[in-house]
């Protein structure tokens, strides 16, 4: 599902990084734009477009992970319906491409506490949910539908 590159002051990561193979994908790790952090591999607009921002084999700010920044600051507002199913949307592929990966937000993984990222209005227990307990029914749904359309039989014009 990824866009178009970007290069945004967020894609940035210093050039040890930049160059350095990521190695083994454990955490997809949400952030928003009121994080003051860079090198995330995705962001996610608030009108739903998703940007690849950085390659999957890359290292981006967390080793292990893939960084997803989404566009606006959730300590003062809530993210948009459209910019959450783009998420989960993204979510989904990235299952698919990483099957044991899990989810967590940026403030679970900075130990000093001083940060809410992906923000206190950010609603990443029900992501969170969803991520849990509703992802493999849209993954089945999606395959079902990718079979259909490859199989379905075609009627003449």
């Amino acid at each position: 599902m990824p866009g178009n590159k970007s290069t945004s002051a967020s894609t940035r990561v210093d050039g040890e990084n930049r160059e350095a193979y990521r190695g083994p994908v454990s955490f997809i790790l949400l952030h928003h734009e009121g994080c003051s952090r860079e090198g995330f591999h995705y962001r996610v607009e608030q009108d739903g477009t998703v940007v690849e921002l950085l390659a999957l084999d890359r290292r981006g700010q967390h080793p292990g992970s893939v960084g997803i920044v989404l566009g606006g600051n959730f300590d003062r507002e809530r993210p948009k319906e459209r910019q959450l199913e783009a998420l989960k949307e993204l979510l989904l592929d990235l299952k698919f491409r990483y099957p044991d990966i899990d989810l967590g937000a940026h403030r679970q993984v900075r130990a000093d506490g001083e940060t809410s990222c992906p923000g206190k209005r950010f609603p990443m227990r029900e992501v969170a949910d969803w991520f849990k307990n509703e992802l493999i029914r849209a993954r089945d749904e999606k395959l079902q539908r990718e079979v259909e359309s490859q199989y379905s039989p075609r009627t003449a014009d």
